[in-house]
Formats: structure tokens, sequence, C-alpha cells
């Protein structure tokens, strides 16, 4: 259980939004208790990305729905700070987590990324996330993941040479 002390101010104060910077942010639930996959709250969550994004408040990059957190990578667009954003997809996905006995943890974990971060490893961490925690099957294509339009251009599940890679095969 996570205890509210001074290291929660301190990321709090210390938290700044940047438009146009891309942003790799962790949610878990409370406790980590699983849960955010089952249909309707994983689709709340979704839908609720995706209107941040309909008003022009991040353009979404990519994220995974894993049982007890989501990853997303999003870039800012200067409309709202990520407190704030964050703030509104915690509080439009609060009802439906509370039907499901799910609690959102007070805080998040953010890293902004700095010009020159490789944009390709933390999408492929977020691709290869479920592999890592065993939730679907080697090979097997994992329901809630996405990606953004323009990530989907040029990011590939596999190799050049076509084949998974090293990590989803474990």
């Amino acid at each position: 259980m996570q205890t509210p002390g001074r290291a929660d101010a301190a990321l709090r104060r210390h938290r700044v939004s940047h438009p146009g910077a891309s942003y790799f942010l962790t949610l878990c639930t409370a406790e980590r208790t699983p849960g955010l996959t089952a249909p309707a709250v994983a689709r709340a969550i979704r839908d609720e990305c995706q209107a941040i994004e309909r008003d022009a408040h991040w353009r979404q990059r990519a994220a995974v729905i894993l049982p007890d957190h989501l990853h997303l990578l999003i870039t800012l667009t200067g409309a709202l700070p990520i407190s704030r954003c964050v703030a509104r997809l915690k509080t439009k996905t609060k009802l439906i987590l509370n039907a499901a006995r799910l609690v959102s943890q007070t805080n998040f974990y953010e890293r902004r990324l700095r010009a020159g971060d490789p944009v390709e490893a933390v999408v492929r961490y977020i691709f290869l996330n479920p592999d890592r925690a065993v939730l679907v099957p080697p090979g097997e294509a994992y329901p809630h993941f996405w990606l953004g339009e323009s990530e989907s251009a040029w990011f590939t599940s596999t190799t050049d040479t076509g084949q998974p890679f090293p990590e989803k095969l474990r």
C-alpha cells in the first residue's frame, strides 16, 4: 500500500508540463488491484483517452491497459497540463472503476521524453508489457494495446526479418 508523504508532494511540486513534449505515463489501481481489463472498464478508459485527444489536450502515441495499471505515451498540446489531463481521465472513469470495486492510485508516474530519446524503445516497452506479464500466449495479439495514428505507420511488432522480437517469445 502506498503511504502518502513528502515524496508525493515533491513529485507534484516539481511536475512541469511542456507543450509539444511526449510523456510516458503509468497509472495504477490502488494496491494494484486487478480489474482494468474487464470489458466495460477497459472500454471506458479507452473512450476517455480518445475524448481527451478529440478535445485537443493530448495526442495518443501508444497505450496498453493491463489488469492493474495503464501505460500511455502521449504528446501534450499545451491546452492542459499533464496533471489536469490525468485528473480528467481519473475523474471521468471513476464511476465505472467504483462499480468494478476499483480505485485509482492517488498519484501517477510520468517521464518526459527528451529530444533524442528513442520513442521506439518506449513504444516497444508498452507493446511487450502484456507478454512480460504473461497475459497472452506467445505470438498472440493483446486486445488492450493500441497505437496513435502516426505511430501505427512506422511501428512494427516484428523484426526486419518478420520474426517476433525475442522478448515476445519469452
